[in-house]
Protein backbone atom coordinates (compact mmCIF):
# COMPACT_ATOMS: atom_id res chain seq x y z
CA UNK A 1 0.00 0.00 0.00
CA UNK A 2 1.34 3.39 -0.99
CA UNK A 3 1.82 6.12 1.63
CA UNK A 4 -0.01 9.39 1.00
CA UNK A 5 2.20 12.17 -0.23
CA UNK A 6 3.44 14.35 2.61
CA UNK A 7 3.21 17.30 0.22
CA UNK A 8 -0.57 16.98 -0.04
CA UNK A 9 -0.94 16.38 3.70
CA UNK A 10 1.12 19.50 4.42
CA UNK A 11 -0.95 21.48 1.94
CA UNK A 12 -4.17 20.43 3.70
CA UNK A 13 -2.69 21.34 7.10
CA UNK A 14 -1.72 24.78 5.77
CA UNK A 15 -5.24 25.32 4.39
CA UNK A 16 -6.76 24.32 7.73
CA UNK A 17 -4.38 26.65 9.57
CA UNK A 18 -5.25 29.53 7.20
CA UNK A 19 -8.97 28.88 7.71
CA UNK A 20 -8.66 28.78 11.54
CA UNK A 21 -6.66 32.02 11.50
CA UNK A 22 -9.21 33.69 9.24
CA UNK A 23 -12.10 32.58 11.45
CA UNK A 24 -10.28 33.73 14.59
CA UNK A 25 -9.59 37.17 13.11
CA UNK A 26 -13.11 37.71 11.75
CA UNK A 27 -14.96 35.96 14.58
CA UNK A 28 -16.57 33.81 11.90
CA UNK A 29 -18.07 36.83 10.13
CA UNK A 30 -18.67 36.30 6.43
CA UNK A 31 -21.07 39.16 5.72
CA UNK A 32 -21.78 42.68 6.93
CA UNK A 33 -25.22 44.27 6.64
CA UNK A 34 -25.23 48.06 6.98
CA UNK A 35 -27.99 50.46 7.86
CA UNK A 36 -27.93 53.52 5.60
CA UNK A 37 -28.85 56.84 7.25
CA UNK A 38 -26.68 57.58 10.28
CA UNK A 39 -24.42 54.64 9.47
CA UNK A 40 -22.97 55.16 5.97
CA UNK A 41 -24.90 58.26 4.90
CA UNK A 42 -25.31 61.50 6.85
CA UNK A 43 -28.68 62.74 8.09
CA UNK A 44 -30.31 65.54 6.13
CA UNK A 45 -29.11 64.37 2.72
CA UNK A 46 -25.57 65.60 3.32
CA UNK A 47 -24.02 62.64 1.50
CA UNK A 48 -21.80 59.79 2.60
CA UNK A 49 -19.71 60.15 5.71
CA UNK A 50 -16.14 60.99 4.59
CA UNK A 51 -14.86 57.53 5.56
CA UNK A 52 -17.76 55.37 4.31
CA UNK A 53 -16.49 54.52 0.85
CA UNK A 54 -12.96 53.76 2.11
CA UNK A 55 -14.41 51.34 4.68
CA UNK A 56 -16.49 49.60 2.01
CA UNK A 57 -13.45 49.39 -0.30
CA UNK A 58 -11.43 47.69 2.44
CA UNK A 59 -14.18 45.30 3.53
CA UNK A 60 -15.57 44.25 0.16
CA UNK A 61 -12.72 41.93 -0.84
CA UNK A 62 -13.10 40.00 2.43
CA UNK A 63 -16.83 40.06 3.19
CA UNK A 64 -20.18 39.95 1.47
CA UNK A 65 -21.78 43.37 1.97
CA UNK A 66 -25.40 44.52 1.98
CA UNK A 67 -27.45 47.57 2.96
CA UNK A 68 -30.96 47.69 4.40
CA UNK A 69 -32.69 51.02 5.01
CA UNK A 70 -36.02 52.20 6.39
CA UNK A 71 -37.44 55.19 4.51
CA UNK A 72 -40.69 57.10 4.73
CA UNK A 73 -43.14 56.06 2.01
CA UNK A 74 -42.56 59.08 -0.24
CA UNK A 75 -38.78 58.70 0.07
CA UNK A 76 -38.09 55.05 -0.86
CA UNK A 77 -37.06 55.79 -4.46
CA UNK A 78 -34.80 58.65 -3.36
CA UNK A 79 -33.20 56.37 -0.78
CA UNK A 80 -32.60 53.66 -3.38
CA UNK A 81 -30.96 56.20 -5.73
CA UNK A 82 -28.65 57.30 -2.89
CA UNK A 83 -27.74 53.71 -2.10
CA UNK A 84 -27.07 52.81 -5.72
CA UNK A 85 -24.41 55.55 -5.92
CA UNK A 86 -22.13 53.06 -4.16
CA UNK A 87 -24.20 50.00 -4.97
CA UNK A 88 -21.28 48.19 -6.61
CA UNK A 89 -19.99 47.36 -3.12
CA UNK A 90 -23.16 45.52 -2.14
CA UNK A 91 -24.50 42.08 -2.98
CA UNK A 92 -27.96 43.12 -1.77
CA UNK A 93 -29.69 46.50 -1.29
CA UNK A 94 -33.13 47.10 0.17
CA UNK A 95 -35.04 50.27 1.05
CA UNK A 96 -38.58 49.93 2.38
CA UNK A 97 -41.04 51.71 4.65
CA UNK A 98 -40.24 49.32 7.48
CA UNK A 99 -37.30 47.27 8.73
CA UNK A 100 -38.25 43.67 9.57
CA UNK A 101 -36.74 40.33 10.50
CA UNK A 102 -37.99 38.94 7.19
CA UNK A 103 -35.89 41.50 5.28
CA UNK A 104 -32.75 40.50 7.17
CA UNK A 105 -33.51 36.82 6.61
CA UNK A 106 -34.00 37.43 2.87
CA UNK A 107 -30.76 39.42 2.75
CA UNK A 108 -28.79 36.64 4.45
CA UNK A 109 -30.35 34.03 2.17
CA UNK A 110 -29.38 36.04 -0.92
CA UNK A 111 -25.84 36.46 0.41
CA UNK A 112 -25.69 32.76 1.29
CA UNK A 113 -24.77 33.28 4.95
CA UNK A 114 -26.16 32.24 8.32
CA UNK A 115 -27.05 34.70 11.11
CA UNK A 116 -24.12 33.63 13.29
CA UNK A 117 -21.78 34.56 10.43
CA UNK A 118 -23.36 37.98 9.86
CA UNK A 119 -22.51 41.33 11.42
CA UNK A 120 -25.25 43.98 11.38
CA UNK A 121 -24.11 47.60 11.75
CA UNK A 122 -26.74 50.15 12.79
CA UNK A 123 -27.08 53.41 14.70
CA UNK A 124 -30.46 52.40 16.15
CA UNK A 125 -30.38 50.00 19.09
CA UNK A 126 -34.18 49.84 19.01
CA UNK A 127 -34.41 48.76 15.38
CA UNK A 128 -31.54 47.14 13.47
CA UNK A 129 -29.57 46.01 16.53
CA UNK A 130 -32.67 44.55 18.17
CA UNK A 131 -33.73 42.67 15.03
CA UNK A 132 -30.23 41.33 14.42
CA UNK A 133 -29.83 40.21 18.04
CA UNK A 134 -33.16 38.38 17.86
CA UNK A 135 -31.97 36.55 14.73
CA UNK A 136 -28.65 35.54 16.30
CA UNK A 137 -26.42 37.87 14.28
CA UNK A 138 -23.39 39.67 15.63
CA UNK A 139 -24.06 43.40 15.99
CA UNK A 140 -22.16 46.68 15.96
CA UNK A 141 -24.05 49.64 17.41
CA UNK A 142 -22.88 53.12 16.43
CA UNK A 143 -23.17 54.94 19.73
CA UNK A 144 -22.98 58.43 18.21
CA UNK A 145 -25.40 60.62 16.31
CA UNK A 146 -29.11 61.28 16.31
CA UNK A 147 -30.12 58.06 18.12
CA UNK A 148 -27.23 57.76 20.58
CA UNK A 149 -29.62 58.40 23.46
CA UNK A 150 -31.63 55.27 22.60
CA UNK A 151 -29.24 52.88 24.27
CA UNK A 152 -29.29 49.08 24.23
CA UNK A 153 -31.41 47.56 26.97
CA UNK A 154 -32.94 44.23 27.93
CA UNK A 155 -35.46 44.47 25.07
CA UNK A 156 -32.92 45.27 22.33
CA UNK A 157 -30.15 43.08 23.67
CA UNK A 158 -26.54 44.11 24.10
CA UNK A 159 -24.61 44.68 20.85
CA UNK A 160 -21.54 42.56 20.18
CA UNK A 161 -19.57 45.74 19.56
CA UNK A 162 -20.04 49.41 20.46
CA UNK A 163 -18.42 51.66 17.89
CA UNK A 164 -18.27 55.38 17.12
CA UNK A 165 -18.50 55.04 13.32
CA UNK A 166 -18.20 52.41 10.61
CA UNK A 167 -14.54 53.38 10.41
CA UNK A 168 -14.06 51.46 13.69
CA UNK A 169 -14.94 48.26 11.82
CA UNK A 170 -11.47 48.35 10.29
CA UNK A 171 -9.98 47.65 13.73
CA UNK A 172 -12.54 44.95 14.57
CA UNK A 173 -12.59 42.99 11.30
Amino acid sequence: MEKPSTGRAEEIKEQEKWFRNKMAKTNGIEAVIFDWIGTLYQFGGHGLFPYSERVLQELQPRYKLAAISKAVSNNVQTRLRQMHEIGHYFGFILADTDKTQEQFIECMQRLGVRPENTLVVDDRADRGIQIANQLGCKTAWIQQGKYADITPDEETGEPTYRINSVEDLLTIL
